[in-house]
């Protein structure tokens, strides 16, 4: 059994990425309670499969790969900021997209499909594409959180083609998940 997941791979050198990150970090350092991300593990997730039997994996690349030859690479632009949870007790603070494009949720909706016919049946979540920032467990300060939300600038921290995506296999481990790397898939080229 692996714990599997499908992904789109980030890549957050070169970009905004990481001073939006230290910056919230360091303007929230006294909330002992927030997880902040690694940057070396941020992805867009597609499909959480879950554990999954070995003898499945051969079908999940095949069908994988068949899903992707109707699909060609494109731009996603991280470019604001935003909460999952309410204002006074958020759970996730996250860097999403003001206008996502079109083709993310086609190959999110042919993602689900391909796993549905394979037996790893969709959830009931809809999809919001994003990259989770920090979990938040608890937070001693709520009104100077917001604050600092609310003042972070709303701008393209990430601007990226999206020309592959990532079976990824991630293991558990008391210092955090570990992600190895099972298929690299590639988009078709624009034309």
């Amino acid at each position: 059994m692996k714990r599997l997941f499908l992904a789109i791979p980030i890549k957050t050198n070169d970009n905004g990425f990481i001073p939006l990150l230290d910056g919230l970090r360091r303007q929230l350092a006294h909330e002992k309670r927030i997880n902040w991300v690694k940057p070396e593990h941020i992805h867009l997730t597609l499909k959480f499969i879950g554990n999954t039997p070995n003898e499945d994996i051969p079908k999940i690349i095949d069908g994988v790969g068949e899903m992707l030859q109707n699909h060609k690479s494109f731009t996603m632009d991280f470019n604001r900021t935003g909460i999952f949870g309410s204002r006074y007790a958020p759970r996730v603070l996250w860097l999403g997209m003001q206008n996502t494009p079109q083709e993310l949720y086609d190959l999110e909706e042919d993602t689900l499909s391909t796993f549905d016919k394979l037996g790893y049946l969709r959830d009931r979540q809809n999809f919001v594409p994003h990259i989770t920032l920090g979990r938040i467990k608890e937070l001693c300060e709520k009104q100077y959180f917001q604050k600092i939300v609310a003042a972070t600038e709303q701008k393209s921290y990430i601007r990226q083609e999206v020309n592959e995506i990532i079976l990824f296999q991630s293991i558990l481990r008391p210092e955090g998940a570990f992600y190895k790397e099972i298929k690299r898939f590639e988009l078709r080229a624009k034309n």
